[in-house]
C-alpha cells in the first residue's frame, strides 16, 4: 500500500470516527495507520512519538486533534445526530 493510500484511508477512518471520538475524547490526539486507530495522546508530538516508538515511519501515520472540523462547525449541533 502506498504512503498516499494510507493516508487517504486514515483521513476517511477519521472522519467516520469523529463524531464518537468527539464525545469520548474531545481535544485529544488520534493516530492512524491507513484505517487502523493507532491510540490517543493528550499532544501531538506525545501521538507521534508513541508510534515512532512502536516502529512505525512519520509519514506513514496520521495524525489528528479531535474536534469538529469546518464542515461540522458549519453545520452545527447538528453533525452529532
Amino acid at each position: 500500500m502506498t504512503i498516499q493510500e494510507l493516508q487517504e484511508q486514515a483521513e476517511a477512518a477519521f472522519e467516520k470516527d469523529l463524531p464518537q471520538l468527539w464525545l469520548e475524547r474531545p481535544g485529544q490526539w488520534v493516530a492512524y495507520r491507513g484505517a487502523e486507530q493507532l491510540g490517543f495522546a493528550t499532544q501531538k508530538h506525545l501521538m507521534y512519538q508513541e508510534c515512532l516508538e512502536r516502529g512505525l515511519q512519520a509519514d506513514e501515520i496520521a495524525v489528528f486533534c479531535i474536534e469538529p472540523q469546518l464542515t461540522e462547525m458549519l453545520l452545527g449541533p447538528m453533525w452529532m445526530d
